[in-house]
């Protein structure tokens, strides 16, 4: 039978319900599920679509349009996100991964693709075959409370060797001297900040003489700004400085598979103009301090902003947040489209992306808002 990709209706709730379950009874992890509703309302702009055999679903994407500017200049673009395929279990649809990315682009050509797990994965490692431009958005991390820390981090808790040297740092005091004299504990000094129940309209001004300083960036004009951190939401903090604006979140996690127990601050998204990134982290982070959360992280790819963050006493860690353009987004945000090799009739590996610390690109333009 016939396999097609169509867009996702409520008919078809059923069949998604039976795929998320499928893959679930071959092993695939629990954030591995497709939206049980053609209306998820994550976030604005989403078109989800399915690949389906006779009544039966075997994947499904969605794609996020949006606009970006490039240099100034406004863009029309999409983000490919969530791809399932029954291939992760049914080794019979393993090429299906391969036609989803495909019915995309011929549906926008201009796509990126966020977050993806790590270099590891199989849809980087497609991507990158495709001749997708590729890089990894930097993590950073900020420690608040070092006794939390080191009870709780269980991306260093994996032996009991390590958890019990880890414990008596945190118990002894000693974990807390040492983190401070690397500055790794260094709170900021207090500040007043301006805590905005919404990003209309002033939000609009900061967007228009921020987005001139960018190669890249997604609209974050006001209206935009509403619809993906709504007001309804009170998980979302907006913190609004001379210049311009962080959105964060406070998150106490429950058995996190990395953080554990912990409270998680994370700086979310942010812009300004260049000169003002550093004000901006140190508003943002010190809110969280203020607020009790044992950590800080957040993942910014501009080097203004990466700068910003290891000037506001945040370290680099290991980063799985990639970032991946398709070969049309990559010529548009001034890079070179990749051409077929001689012979071969398919597109040679991209080289890593080389003008990306001028792209502005965070978890604000990926999945984070919905897992942290």
């Amino acid at each position: 039978m016939s396999l097609e990709i169509v867009a996702y209706t409520q008919e078809m709730v059923a069949a998604v319900r039976e795929f998320n379950q499928r893959l679930l009874g071959g092993g695939a992890l629990a954030e591995q599920q497709f939206p049980e509703t053609p209306d998820p309302g994550w976030m604005p702009g989403m078109k989800l679509f399915l690949a389906v055999e006779g009544s039966m679903v075997r994947g499904g994407y969605i794609l996020r349009r949006q606009s970006f500017s490039v240099a100034g200049a406004t863009l029309a673009a999409a983000h490919y996100r969530l791809p399932l395929s029954e291939g992760i279990v049914n080794r019979s649809y393993a090429m299906l991964g391969l036609r989803m990315v495909r019915d995309a682009l011929s549906r926008e050509p201009r796509l990126y693709a966020l977050g993806m797990g790590g270099w590891d994965r199989p849809l980087p490692a497609m991507l990158k075959r495709l001749g997708w431009s590729m890089c990894a958005v930097p993590f950073y991390f900020k420690v608040v409370h070092p006794g939390r820390f080191l009870r709780h981090i269980k991306a260093l808790r994996t032996s009991p060797l390590r958890r019990a040297a880890l414990d008596a740092l945190a118990y002894s005091g000693a974990g807390w001297l040492g983190m401070k004299a690397l500055g790794l504990a260094r709170h900021l000094p207090s500040a007043p900040v301006d805590l905005a129940p919404g990003f209309a309209p002033w939000a609009d001004e900061v967007w228009e003489r921020s987005r001139p300083s960018y190669a890249l960036v997604a609209q974050r004009d006001a209206t935009t700004l509403e619809q993906v951190y709504p007001a309804s939401d009170p998980r979302f903090l907006r913190v609004r400085v001379a210049g311009g604006w962080a959105v964060l979140l406070d998150t106490q996690m429950q058995g996190h598979k990395q953080f554990g127990d912990m409270r998680v601050g994370t700086i979310v998204d942010c812009l300004a103009p260049l000169e003002s990134a550093g004000a901006v982290i140190r508003a943002g982070a010190g809110v969280l301090e203020r607020r009790g959360v044992d950590l800080i992280v957040s993942n910014q790819l501009h080097g203004a902003w990466s700068r910003a963050l290891v000037e506001s006493g945040f370290r680099a860690g290991p980063s799985n947040y990639l970032l991946a353009l398709s070969p049309d987004l990559a010529e548009a945000a001034g890079g070179e489209k990749m051409r077929p090799q001689a012979g071969v009739g398919r597109l040679k590996p991209a080289p890593p992306l080389q003008a990306h610390q001028q792209f502005h690109f965070n978890r604000g333009d990926g999945d984070g808002p919905i897992h942290l």
